[in-house]
Parts: C-alpha cells; sequence; structure tokens
C-alpha cells in the first residue's frame, strides 16, 4: 500500500507539472500571437500620440488675457520686420553719425576756431572727438558683442524654469527672445538698432553707448546753436535788405506793403543753410528720443532690474501687496553697488581705466549663477 501511495503520488506531480508547463507554453503562445497582432494597432496609437502632442505644442496660449492673444499675429510681423531688417537699421545709424561728423567738420569746427581763443577751442574740439571715440567703440562693442546663451549641459546650472520656445532649462534671469529664436543670459530687449540683444555680456556696452550719445548730441546742438539761429532770422535779413533800398524806419517797413527782396542766396550758402538745420533738428531729436530711453534704463539699472524683470516683479509687487509684505528685487545692492556691478569696476582707478576710457572687459560672473540679497526681498 505505501508503495502504491508513493507511486501515486509521483504520477499526480508530474501530471501537475505538465499541466503546468502546457498552460504556461499556452500562454506564451497567446501573447506572442497577441503582440503580433496588436503592434500594427500600437504603432498607430503612438502615431495619434505624436500628432496630438505637437497639435497642443502648436496650439499652446501662454498668453495672460484674450487682447495679447489677439496681437499675437502682430508680434510676429514686428519680429520677422525686426529680423530681417536689423542690418538696415544699423546702416541707418552708421549713416546719421557719419554725416552729423562731416556736416560738424565742415561748417562747426572753423566757427569754433575762428570765434574762440586757441585754449578753449581746441579743449572744445579734444572734447568732441573723445566723444565720438567713445561712441563709436561702445556701438561697435554692443552690435558684436553675443548677449550670452545658456549652456547645453545643465549639470550643476541652476535652473528656475523651462524655456516654452526652445524646450530647454533657462538659468535664472534668462529669458527668450521671440527674434533671435535664442534664450539670452540676463536679457533686457531686443534692440533692432543695434540687430541684437541686450544681455549679460554687452549690457555695459549698451548703457554706455546711450550715454555717451546723448552727451554727444547735446554737444553738438549746443556747438552748432548759434549757426542754427543765424539760419532763421528772417526779420534781421529783411530789415538790411529794407535799409539797402531806402527804408531805414522799423514801422514803415512792418507797414508799408513792398515786394519781397529778391533770394540771392547761392547754392553754396543754401547747402551750408539746409545742413546747419539738418544737423541741429536730428541732434535735438535724437538728444529727445534717446534722452528718455537712457533715463529709463538708468532708473532700472539704479534698481538691479532689467526691463523683463520689471515687469514680473510689478506683478510680483501687487501681489504681495495684498498681503501686507513688500517685495524688492533679488538683484537690487543699491544705487552705487548697482552700477559698479553694471559697469565692472570698484575703485576711482578701475573706474577711469574701464568707464572713462575704451575697455573690453568682462562683466561681473557668467550670467548663470547670480548673488542674491534674498533675505531682505521680503519685508513685512
Amino acid at each position: 500500500n505505501f508503495r502504491q501511495w508513493i507511486k501515486l503520488n509521483l504520477f499526480c506531480a508530474m501530471t501537475k507539472n505538465v499541466y503546468n508547463d502546457l498552460i504556461l507554453i499556452l500562454v506564451l503562445k497567446m501573447r506572442r500571437i497577441w503582440f503580433r497582432f496588436s503592434l500594427p494597432f500600437l504603432k498607430i496609437y503612438d502615431k495619434f500620440q505624436y500628432i496630438r502632442l505637437c497639435y497642443k505644442s502648436l496650439t499652446y496660449n501662454s498668453f495672460d488675457s484674450t487682447a495679447e492673444s489677439a496681437f499675437e499675429p502682430v508680434f510676429c510681423i514686428v519680429d520677422f520686420a525686426v529680423r530681417w531688417f536689423g542690418v538696415a537699421f544699423v546702416t541707418v545709424v552708421l549713416c546719421l553719425i557719419t554725416s552729423v561728423v562731416v556736416i560738424f567738420y565742415l561748417h562747426v569746427l572753423p566757427y569754433v576756431l575762428q570765434t574762440y581763443n586757441v585754449v578753449y577751442s581746441h579743449l572744445h574740439i579734444l572734447y568732441g572727438h573723445y566723444l565720438l571715440m567713445m561712441i563709436v567703440f561702445h556701438y561697435y562693442k554692443a552690435v558684436r558683442t553675443d548677449p550670452g546663451i545658456p549652456p547645453m549641459d545643465i549639470s550643476g546650472v541652476p535652473v528656475t524654469s523651462l524655456c516654452k520656445k526652445c524646450i530647454l532649462p533657462k538659468p535664472p534671469r534668462t529669458h527668450h527672445c521671440s527674434v533671435c529664436k535664442n534664450c539670452r543670459l540676463k536679457m533686457d530687449h531686443h534692440c533692432p538698432w543695434l540687430n541684437n540683444c541686450v544681455g549679460h555680456f554687452n549690457h555695459r556696452y549698451f548703457i554706455s553707448f546711450c550715454i555717451f550719445m546723448v552727451m554727444g548730441t547735446v554737444y553738438v546742438s549746443l556747438s552748432s546753436w548759434v549757426l542754427f539761429n543765424d539760419c532763421f532770422k528772417v526779420g534781421d535779413k529783411l530789415e538790411r535788405a529794407y535799409n539797402a533800398i531806402g527804408w531805414t524806419s522799423n514801422e514803415e517797413v512792418h507797414t508799408l506793403r513792398v515786394p519781397a527782396p529778391p533770394n540771392t542766396c547761392t547754392g553754396k550758402e543754401r547747402a551750408y543753410n539746409t545742413s546747419v538745420v539738418y544737423l541741429w533738428i536730428l541732434c535735438s531729436a535724437v538728444t529727445v528720443a534717446l534722452g528718455a530711453l537712457t533715463l529709463w534704463h538708468v532708473f532700472l539699472i539704479s534698481r538691479g532690474e532689467t526691463s523683463i524683470e520689471k515687469l514680473v516683479n510689478e506683478k510680483e509687487r501687487k501681489r504681495l501687496k495684498k498681503r501686507n509684505i513688500s517685495y524688492r528685487s533679488p538683484y537690487n545692492f543699491g544705487f552705487i553697488q548697482n552700477w559698479k556691478i553694471i559697469l565692472g569696476f570698484r575703485t576711482l582707478r578701475s573706474f577711469i581705466r574701464r568707464v572713462v576710457l575704451p575697455s573690453s572687459h568682462l562683466p561681473e560672473g557668467n550670467g548663470i549663477t547670480w548673488r542674491s540679497n534674498i533675505e531682505t526681498s521680503f519685508i513685512a
């Protein structure tokens, strides 16, 4: 009986193993058949998901209001125009600067040399040439210097967000330029007159160019004011003309109706008057327009902000104001320290060498990691 019991157990064990093996083989075959028939459907499903993701990314709306969405085509047209006409804008700037320099040499410079004494006239001309040198140097560096792009290798790099256009991580103070189609370190704005973005590595060149350009236009406007005023002394010219034909009384000049004296100006005199008027009006207009822009950027630099950060921080201030919390930019270290950081000087000697004279020194930091006063940014 014991032997029969052992044989029965062995038979059951073998039967169970065979049964399990048969089930396993059947499951594997069914799985293989299912995988073979479902593979085309899986490929179709993957393509459908890919198309769905592409559609969502292309139709993604990152604007805060309906008005911004409505103006999106306008923004695209402006970006396209700025991108393709950037070289033309730079050419216009160079032509305007060249025309001002030529007219100054032809008409204003001889007037200065003939009117003032030797010492004052030489100091006058030396100061004008110094401004011209600084304007040309900083404009060239602002145009040719790359503002900086984030590194592709993000290991060890602080990341604040993901760029929705580049699909790449963005370090602090980095923003995407829709004209350059790239992210820029510490981006301030895209300047069409530079055909370049204003960012970390050329921000100093941009603000220095603006300041020296305003100083130059003010200098030219003041220097050519006497010549410009002489071109419009019509009353004195008429009085001299009427005196030449016999009327010497001012009342007679204004009460008697007589034909206007003939225009005896030569072509050279007309060209002189036109160029002087053009010079003074151009420099005065640039002084007003560029002066306002320069004051705006001076205000931003004094607060440790860029143009984009000004908008972001303004929203943050309004949000925290409701909680009775005062917000301060984490990159604001005070008026003097902010200008030392942007201009890259620490002592009076370095100020003369790096600010007063042309200098190609690099800005403070690498544009990826930033010092911040985060402990004083929120004041309850």
